[in-house]
């Protein structure tokens, strides 16, 4: 199950209680992938599918979807997961109010297969581009082992996982990309039909604009120019 199904699958749980659903676009989502409507209960939803990696959900995750509900309206602020959650998070979260809700993948792939939730296998595109989870895995994951090159220099892409790709620097260093890094600034191009590098290097707050944007420009329609920024277009059809 991919990340966007586990999100969809969390929203179809919340329908069957009763609430009226809107699955985000994640280039405009504010660290706020669902949210759930009944009467005047509006719950901003942040999904994390960590349930098959070592990775924890740490505290920036509850301290921005915090911010995120204020800025919403939200009444309620929900974090769903299938992952472990670190010790001062929880702290965090139980200061501001914030719901912890586990759900786990495999109940959800168990009822899937027989039916009983239906998950939303393709997520709705913009102008018949491939939705995210489909770059990933199509385009992204294969470059796994190969060198990625700019004006600096080499980095070779060491691994790519269903959260994050980890590449070795000119420097020789090793540093992790989260997947919704590369999903930002992928639907941002899409939606836009284009996206320079100093907008991701803006709304990301790691140093990794340059890997994100010389590993999607490896993508078939995405090219890139300079006219004076560097910036990603979407080839015409």
């Amino acid at each position: 199950m991919t990340p966007e199904e586990y999100e969809h699958y969390v929203a179809q749980l919340f329908k069957e209680m009763g609430y009226e659903t809107n699955v985000t676009s994640y280039s405009n989502d504010y660290g706020v992938d669902v949210f759930a409507f009944k009467g005047e209960e509006k719950i901003a939803i942040q999904v994390k599918k960590y349930g098959d990696s070592n990775r924890k959900i740490n505290r920036d995750v509850f301290l921005k979807l915090h911010g995120s509900k204020d800025y919403f309206d939200c009444t309620k602020a929900i974090v769903a997961t299938d992952g472990s959650i670190m010790p001062d998070a929880k702290q965090v979260a139980d200061k501001l109010g914030i719901e912890i809700m586990y759900i786990s993948e495999k109940e959800a792939l168990f009822q899937e297969k027989n039916d009983k939730v239906q998950v939303q296998k393709h997520i709705s595109k913009k102008d018949d581009y491939p939705d995210f989870s489909i770059i990933w895995k199509e385009y992204i994951k294969p470059m796994e082992g190969q060198y990625i090159s700019n004006s600096k220099g080499s980095n070779k892409i060491v691994e790519v996982n269903d959260l994050e790709l980890k590449r070795c620097s000119i420097n020789n260093r090793i540093s992790k990309i989260d997947r919704d890094s590369f999903k930002f600034a992928y639907e941002y191009l899409v939606r836009n039909g284009s996206v320079t590098r100093d907008y991701i290097n803006q709304q990301i707050d790691k140093r990794c604009s340059s890997i994100i944007y010389y590993v999607l420009v490896q993508i078939p329609f995405v090219e890139m120019k300079v006219s004076p920024k560097q910036i990603l277009i979407l080839k015409t059809k």
